[in-house]
């Protein structure tokens, strides 16, 4: 493998090639989130001030609740294998095999530092992080070293896994040089490895509004951090996010946060403080559920252009249907895309690939943990927690592969009968592809990758710019986001959004790439008509003729022929004659 690095808006190898990183985090491995790890609800407590760790609900508490019920000496067994289980080597192959090329390695800095005096690295941490670098590589995928709990804590939330949910790490100078002194101990024993693609130095530093006035002590941080790692390792990409959850990019545009030496040192444009040395950065961000439009990302692109280097998806997830819009529109922006997570408990919400059974007793430890219950005898809590380490294993999981097809963009292979896989990649209609942008001949006749003559803005919000006809579904009421919350209302995740169609009258279409099909993949249109119409599907250098009849305004799945085996195969779809509007793009095994 080779050692990438920033180069322009692009991330390279050493042969000049751009590498593209889209994979997966490994969440709820070396730090612990209560929902991930099957003991509590998202968040149980996580964003309230000042709150201590409650019951099971984080690292902290879950491994002080394994010690109550099973001794000290079981819980430093069950780290070991828990470390071990959750992500194995068959867990890379598995991986590997579906196509993505990288993970993200949260890290916790009380896993490799001991939390007392002095500096006292812990190498039963060390070896399990190696442990997986050295898998990851084995199999091709790059890593991410991701310190996603500092020292002290940098979020001030619980996901940090800090003390108390506020952000030492910028108020106590102990916990800012330990942290400092674990990135350098980080980069002398991973400078020489390629395989590591870089050192992300903070998840979702000061992620709520009211840590806001330590923004400056974040920026502090970043050049005090990157100023030592330099001279440990100067190859590694160093990958940084902003504020309000990695959402924001103020610290690296504002000049009002260039801290005292970097600006007494002339480094005054933006971003030019950063890694003034070598350059050689990531722009990191992090996003769930919003609207997959130019609206949501448009600023992103921009900031990527102003400051001139790579951006990076970092950590985001959400239905199949989202990430297949939202990660094709970023990868012709050549970002990459991480998804939280690999692998959680069964009822968690995570766009996980791989999901685990709870231990039939396993209420019995929550309700000891949460509620005040009994508690287990010694042997009962070992039994309950033996089987928990079983069932983490990758073998003993239930897979969710289809997922990655929607994250790829990849047509779907025949489905293992062990193996809950999707057989249909579905692309809802209004995702159609980006770029190269609008057709703008006047009869459509360009290579644009769409082409409408609605006069209006969209008038639902979405993609507004395109001049596309989008229409809501027959009697769906629009939430009107803000009117319909302040009438007490409570939209779904994604408003409107999954309601909406694609409308396409005579000379109008769309496209939709493809970006892997191995084997050759029928196309079905699921679409209404209040007409017959006549639909030109152009697939390569090919064109197939579909007559579409009237389906008196329903749904109806439409068979448009068959896609051949390649690689980033556009499927144009043009209303030849009529009018047609299209709910979902499908390719089906």
């Amino acid at each position: 493998m080779q050692f990438l690095h920033a180069d322009g808006r692009l991330i390279k190898n050493e042969e000049g090639r751009e590498v593209l990183l889209q994979g997966y985090g490994l969440g709820n491995w070396m730090v612990q989130e209560g929902f991930l790890f099957g003991s509590c609800e998202f968040m149980a407590g996580g964003m309230r001030p000042f709150m201590r760790q409650e019951g099971m609900d984080g690292g902290r508490s879950i491994d002080q609740t394994i010690i109550e019920c099973c001794g000290r000496s079981y819980a430093s067994s069950f780290w070991k294998k828990f470390y071990e289980n959750y992500f194995g080597e068959e867990d890379v192959k598995d991986l590997a095999g579906r196509g993505v090329n990288s993970v993200r390695i949260p890290l916790n800095a009380r896993v490799l530092l001991e939390e007392e005096p002095g500096i006292q690295w812990n190498e039963d941490g060390f070896a399990a992080l190696t442990k997986v670098v050295d898998l990851c590589e084995t199999y091709g995928l790059y890593t991410i070293l991701d310190l996603h709990a500092a020292a002290g804590g940098q979020s001030a939330i619980g996901c940090d896994d800090g003390w108390d949910n506020q952000p030492h790490l910028f108020t106590d100078e102990e916990s800012w040089e330990r942290t400092i002194v674990l990135w350098e101990e980080l980069a002398r024993r991973f400078k020489d490895r390629a395989s590591v693609a870089g050192y992300e130095l903070l998840n979702e530093p000061l992620s709520l509004p009211v840590t806001d006035p330590l923004l400056p002590r974040l920026a502090e941080f970043y050049e005090e951090c990157i100023s030592r790692i330099r001279k440990i390792d100067r190859r590694h990409i160093i990958f940084l996010q902003g504020h309000r959850f990695a959402s924001r990019a103020d610290i690296f545009l504002n000049p009002v946060y260039i801290p005292a030496k970097s600006a007494a040192a002339g480094l005054t444009a933006p971003g030019e403080w950063v890694d003034p040395e070598c350059g050689n950065w990531v722009l990191t961000y992090h996003m769930y559920e919003t609207l997959p439009d130019l609206g949501s990302l448009g600023h992103i692109f921009a900031e990527s252009g102003e400051l001139n280097v790579p951006v990076w998806m970092g950590e985001t997830g959400g239905s199949s249907e989202y990430m297949t819009v939202l990660y094709e529109m970023l990868r012709e922006m050549h970002i990459g895309v991480n998804v939280w997570c690999h692998k959680g408990e069964e009822s968690s919400d995570a766009a996980w690939l791989c999901s685990f059974k709870m231990p039939k007793e396993f209420d019995l430890i929550r309700k000891y943990a949460r509620e005040g219950g009994p508690k287990p005898s010694y042997e009962h809590a070992i039994r309950i927690f033996d089987e928990y380490l079983e069932n983490i294993r990758f073998e003993n999981c239930e897979k969710h592969g289809g997922r990655t097809c929607a994250i790829l963009r990849k047509a779907p292979l025949p489905t293992d009968s062990a193996e809950r896989e999707e057989r249909v990649l579905t692309i809802p209609a209004t995702g159609y592809d980006l770029l190269p942008g609008r057709d703008l001949t006047k009869e459509g006749d360009g290579e644009g990758s769409f082409f409408g003559r609605e006069q209006y803005a969209s008038f639902t919000g979405y993609r507004r710019e395109d001049h596309m006809r989008v229409v809501c579904e027959p009697d769906f009421v629009p939430y009107e986001s803000a009117a319909f919350a302040w009438t007490g209302g409570r939209a779904p995740k994604y408003g409107d959004w999954p309601h909406l169609e694609l409308a396409l009258d005579e000379g109008e279409y769309a496209s939709y790439t493809l970006r892997q099909i191995e084997t050759d993949t029928e196309l079905i249109l699921t679409l209404r008509t209040k007409a017959a119409a006549e639909l030109e599907i152009g697939i390569r250098n090919a064109t197939l003729h579909l007559s579409v009849p009237c389906t008196n305004g329903k749904l109806k799945e439409v068979c448009a022929g068959t896609v051949p085996a390649g690689t980033d195969t556009s499927v144009r779809i043009r209303c030849a004659s009529g009018g047609v509007t299209l709910r979902e793009i499908c390719f089906r095994r």
